[in-house]
């Protein structure tokens, strides 16, 4: 009988302390329960203003000529990634064995993926284009595999395929009939895919081997991605004064349409993804992403009054499966 009661008064100790401190340890939780929904509902937002910025980039292509778009864009972000480096690292520098990559970079990210965008929704819809351009991680799982000699699984092949046959099924059976020419921007956006997929596998060589000298100065996304949009932006500026912008008419529409693409697409959206990736890391974050077709989709619907149909359901749920299947990982047997 009194080992009985010991029992219980041990166990009735146990559970009081277990109490205690599970009370106590309950606000750090809550902390960081509500911490990571402000991240998810931030990184939700930035899919939503990447998703939006197609029909607001089809509204300013169909009269405006899309590549002085993209040069007048960029000579609105530009100073302000640079004045925000400026106060955040208080140093431009670079090294100059990095500038010959950043120039590559430049070109890819900046001049043609800019080029490529603008000129596919002048020619096809913003939600064609949108439902394209979610084939990116696909392209860079194939290319990783050649660029980063990563294997290339049969189940990769497959998530290509398929991302592909989705890009068929929206060119040919989209339900938007009422464009210039659908084959040619969604291949125009496909292309660019292309150019932003490469981009990002020569990103990854780019910061992994920078990282093997740890003797040598480390680059920040913030520096990188302020010199890349510098250096892509001079080939811009030709391409711009070849299309004679001073002939064409800017009105307020024009600037208040460029201001989004500039500030909230362009510098915000950036940063709020870095935020995101920050705080729950790069594999979670990258999950958003498949929204920006999706936003893309309702924004072109409700902005531009564009066409959907059950093609357009096809053709997202096959990009996306491309997408699922190439980032799959394949547990090992001893695991």
């Amino acid at each position: 009988m009194v080992k009985s009661q010991a029992c219980r008064l041990a166990v009735l100790h146990l559970k009081r302390n277990t109490e205690e401190v599970i009370a106590s340890a309950h606000p750090a939780v809550v902390r960081a329960e509500h911490q990571n929904w402000a991240v998810y509902s931030g990184l939700v937002f930035t899919m939503f203003i990447w998703g939006l910025a197609w029909p607001v980039g089809r509204l300013l292509a169909t009269n405006l000529p899309p590549a002085s778009i993209a040069a007048i864009r960029y000579a609105i972000v530009i100073p302000v990634l640079f004045a925000i480096l400026w106060f955040r690292e208080g140093s431009f520098k670079i090294e100059r064995s990095w500038i010959p990559t950043l120039v590559v970079m430049g070109i890819l990210n900046t001049t043609l993926y800019q080029i490529f965008f603008l000129y596919g929704v002048k020619y096809a819809a913003a939600s064609d284009d949108s439902l394209v351009i979610g084939i990116g991680p696909v392209l860079i799982a194939v290319m990783a595999s050649f660029v980063l000699k990563e294997r290339l699984t049969g189940t990769k092949i497959l998530g290509f395929a398929s991302g592909l046959a989705g890009i068929i099924t929206i060119s040919i059976l989209s339900p938007n009939t009422q464009v210039l020419n659908r084959p040619l921007g969604v291949t125009l956006v496909f292309g660019g895919a292309t150019a932003y997929a490469l981009y990002t596998v020569i990103l990854r060589r780019f910061i992994a081997t920078n990282r093997k000298d740890n003797h040598g100065p480390q680059q920040s996304s913030l520096s990188i991605l302020s010199w890349i949009s510098l250096l892509g932006w001079f080939f811009l500026i030709p391409l711009s004064l070849l299309e004679t912008p001073w002939n064409y008419s800017w009105d307020a529409g024009s600037w208040l349409g460029i201001l989004y693409l500039a500030i909230l697409s362009t510098v915000i959206g950036y940063f709020l993804y870095i935020e995101g990736v920050s705080k729950i890391g790069a594999g979670r974050s990258a999950i958003f992403g498949n929204l920006v077709p999706v936003f893309g989709v309702l924004t072109s619907f409700l902005v531009l009054g564009e066409n959907l149909s059950p093609w357009t359901g096809v053709s997202f749920l096959l990009i996306l499966a491309g997408v699922l299947l190439v980032n799959r990982r394949v547990k090992n047997s001893g695991s």
